[in-house]
């Protein structure tokens, strides 16, 4: 990655197998001196408390992929060669994206829920 931007990856697991991996990345100029201890704690603390930033809004995508190289060296993949992969880009009140980021989930553990309401026009 180039020197503009913070790469943080973490890995979850569930029922002690590794099944999700994290990657954040923050573009440097947004979220100043970002170090290891922070994102150990709270990086949103950090950024919206901190830094004052105000975090307006951000949009999510889901897709299904076939499985890279970063994620079968990571995650406990099995005999699946394809994953859930939720991308995010959060955005600030100045409309700048300051995050981008991936989580790769195990498909055998994935699920995605939704709830719509409608409400009616009077």
């Amino acid at each position: 990655m180039g020197s503009d931007i913070y790469d943080v990856r973490r890995i979850r697991y569930l029922d002690g197998k590794a099944l999700i991996l994290d990657i954040n990345l923050f573009l440097r100029e947004a979220v100043p001196d970002l170090t290891p201890e922070i994102a150990s704690r709270s990086i949103y603390d950090y950024i919206e408390n901190d830094l004052g930033m105000v975090i307006v809004t951000s949009r999510r995508r889901m897709t299904v992929e076939y499985a890279a190289d970063l994620d079968m060296h990571w995650l406990e993949m099995g005999d699946y060669n394809c994953l859930a992969v939720v991308s995010g880009r959060t955005y600030n009140a100045e409309g700048i994206q300051f995050e981008y980021t991936q989580s790769r989930h195990h498909p055998e553990y994935f699920c995605f829920e939704d709830t719509a309401i409608r409400r009616r026009s009077r």
